[in-house]
């Protein structure tokens, strides 16, 4: 019988090193790859993003919540979160799985908006090129004016039957007319700092972070500049010399891989923001699935998705409202897709 010496199986141990190896690399990655992805619901990845943090927001049950109340406290003077609404829209929710929206509305048409406060630019594409091409994690390099969103713009007509699933918050619709806005965006895309008439934003699937701050005094912003460049306290990526210099891992990887430094840099730029405005904090809060937060009219704010998340927004037109002017209610609805 032939005999196997040491010397002859080390080619055999070779390969078994670098087999163990390339399994330790792959376990590495994947481990890495893990720090980004938690879970998914509905089909839509869960992100485990640096950038969530401390709610500053008034949070109510909806079933603690009464039109007095609301009316009293929050309608025209500050925001409120109702929570404890998932049940209420599974129907909807269930409609927004990636599966059922991709299968239902893949090849239709939807308007993307830029990523910049004033959305100066609209372009149309299918639902399908817009969600494998457009809703990975927002890059710290890449432009406002060339990032795009899907929020808004809907075809109501065409999108009647989706439309129609939709549950609004009980408070603050009854007496007011009311335009939907519906959208899915990736983790750390959102809507720059903007103002509109008010409303409600309820988180679907997914988590929102949120930033709100009274009329007065206006925030300081870049209107250029992404939702995540403001979070960080940024420039915002342009040409010419002012523009910000981008910087290693200033990728979609980044913020996995070193999570602390996007903390910290968030801590520094809202103490350097409260600064700014006097000492005085803006508002913020996560907005999660089954949860709506109220913006009253004139409060600024800026929005920044955690998960790949879907979301719609009721924008509302009191229609006994105290101003009476119909230019004044037509103005509501001018600005709500900023």
């Amino acid at each position: 019988s032939p005999h196997y010496s040491g010397r002859e199986t080390r080619p055999e141990m070779a390969r078994a090193a670098i087999v163990i190896l390339l399994v330790s690399l792959f376990l590495v990655v994947t481990s890495a790859t893990a720090l980004a992805v938690e879970s998914a619901s509905h089909g839509w990845a869960r992100y485990d993003s640096p950038l969530d943090g401390p709610c500053t927001v008034d949070r109510v049950h909806w079933t603690e919540m009464t039109a007095d109340r609301f009316d009293g406290q929050y309608r025209d003077h500050k925001p409120v979160v109702l929570t404890g609404m998932r049940g209420r829209n599974d129907a909807f929710r269930n409609a927004c799985a990636k599966d059922v929206l991709l299968r239902e509305w893949g090849d239709k048409d939807i308007v993307l908006s830029t990523a910049n406060t004033h959305s100066y630019l609209k372009v149309t594409k299918t639902l399908r090129e817009y969600v494998s091409s457009h809703t990975a994690p927002q890059r710290l390099d890449r432009r406002g004016d060339d990032t795009l969103i899907w929020f808004g713009d809907n075809n109501h007509t065409e999108w009647r039957s989706h439309f129609d699933l939709y549950v609004p918050p009980p408070f603050g619709t009854s007496d007011a007319d009311v335009a939907y806005s519906f959208g899915v965006g990736g983790p750390h895309s959102g809507v720059p700092v903007h103002v509109h008439g008010p409303g409600w934003s309820e988180t679907i699937v997914g988590r929102k972070r949120w930033w709100l701050s009274p009329p007065k005094p206006k925030p300081k912003f870049h209107p250029n500049a992404t939702s995540l460049e403001w979070a960080l306290g940024l420039k915002p990526l342009q040409e010419g010399d002012e523009g910000r210099v981008v910087e290693i891992g200033d990728d979609d990887a980044g913020w996995v891989h070193v999570p602390e430094r996007y903390r910290m840099q968030m801590e520094r730029t809202r103490e350097e923001r409260a600064r700014q405005q006097g000492g005085t904090e803006m508002l913020e809060c996560t907005i999660g699935e089954g949860e709506a937060v109220w913006f009253p009219d004139g409060w600024w704010h800026a929005t920044l998705n955690l998960d790949e998340s879907a979301f719609i927004s009721s924008f509302v037109n009191f229609r006994h409202a105290a101003s009476g002017s119909q230019d004044e209610e037509d103005d509501v609805f001018s600005k709500i897709e900023l």
